[in-house]
């Protein structure tokens, strides 16, 4: 019997290291002094966890065609920093292969997914103490997932940098990416609700409050386009006293795919619409801010607008 007890504890052994290790390729192993290092401003932070399953992986490969491992998957937590309550930003760690083992990277970003920040938590390879500081941490910090996709593709970027630091950056370009398209992806509704105070502020001052009125997303219908309200939320200042309406919705056109927020005030007038990503070309922006001023009351009278303002961008797209 005792060859069968020291097996079966070794193998109990093995199956806790791996739990073990598991938890820490894709947590914080120290949240409260890696928060504060990535936010020195912050005071206080909050998890959200959640599963990266199998419709994750098949987006992400999708999107980005390079290999994923499996510890990439499964459970994840996502970090949001707070200042005296207030969200700041997100911490996301991500793992990744590499020469000398796995390599566990901390990434900061704001809420609109552009990199803030990087920390090692993990990384064996030599490179790493000279890599984070110098002309790889100065092109990462700031970037957005179209100019690190763009970096990727081009390869212009990595014959820069000195060639004994050219595969780590290449790591830190693919983690890069990876991250902010499962936190777009994974997090959406969470992150939807992380952003929605910031564009009700872009119109009313600071200090207001938002209560939700959708309890969930809602695809408009008879309409020639894909349209869904992820949110909508009514917008009160300190007193309680009505100020308005928030509205996110997203858009799917030939040659325009976004997410627009959509504030009109007490009386229903839309005051501003925003585009997440940013507006495409002039044309784009002109037929949506062309809006401005028309009559909002509801969901119905977002998607008429959204008619409206998809057929001048496709007459546009389709004049010489």
């Amino acid at each position: 019997m005792r060859p069968y007890r020291i097996l079966l504890i070794g193998i109990l052994l093995m199956m806790c290291s791996e739990i073990v290790n598991a938890q820490a390729f894709c947590a914080l192993r120290d949240p409260v002094r890696r928060v504060y290092q990535m936010f020195p401003e912050s005071t206080a932070y909050r998890t959200i966890t959640s599963t990266v399953g199998p419709e994750h992986r098949a987006s992400l490969l999708r999107e980005l065609p390079f290999a994923h491992h499996f510890n990439e998957f499964g459970r994840h937590s996502l970090y949001v920093a707070l200042q005296d309550g207030k969200p700041i930003g997100l911490i996301h760690v991500r793992s990744e292969k590499g020469r000398w083992g796995l390599v566990e990277i901390c990434w900061a970003l704001d809420f609109d997914l552009n990199i803030l920040g990087f920390e090692f938590q993990r990384c064996r390879d030599p490179q790493c103490a000279k890599i984070t500081d110098g002309p790889v941490e100065d092109f990462i910090v700031g970037s957005n997932f179209e100019t690190l996709a763009k970096s990727v593709k081009e390869g212009e970027f990595l014959e820069s940098i000195p060639e004994s630091q050219r595969t780590l950056a290449m790591t830190m370009l693919q983690s890069a990416l990876k991250t902010i398209s499962l936190t777009d992806t994974v997090w959406r509704e969470e992150l939807i609700s992380l952003r929605a105070p910031f564009h009700a502020e872009s119109a009313f001052e600071s200090g207001i409050q938002l209560e939700p009125i959708l309890a969930a997303p809602k695809r408009v219908d008879d309409v020639g386009f894909d349209l869904i309200v992820w949110g909508e939320w009514a917008i009160q200042d300190a007193q309680d006293q009505p100020l308005g309406k928030l509205i996110m919705s997203s858009l799917l056109l030939p040659g325009f795919s976004d997410d627009l927020w959509w504030v009109v005030d007490e009386k229903g007038s839309l005051i501003s619409i925003e585009c997440q990503s940013g507006w495409p070309d002039e044309a784009t922006a002109s037929a949506f801010q062309q809006l401005i001023g028309r009559s909002i009351l509801d969901i119905k009278d977002c998607a008429t607008a959204s008619e409206l303002a998809a057929e001048a961008v496709l007459t546009k797209q389709a004049s010489p």
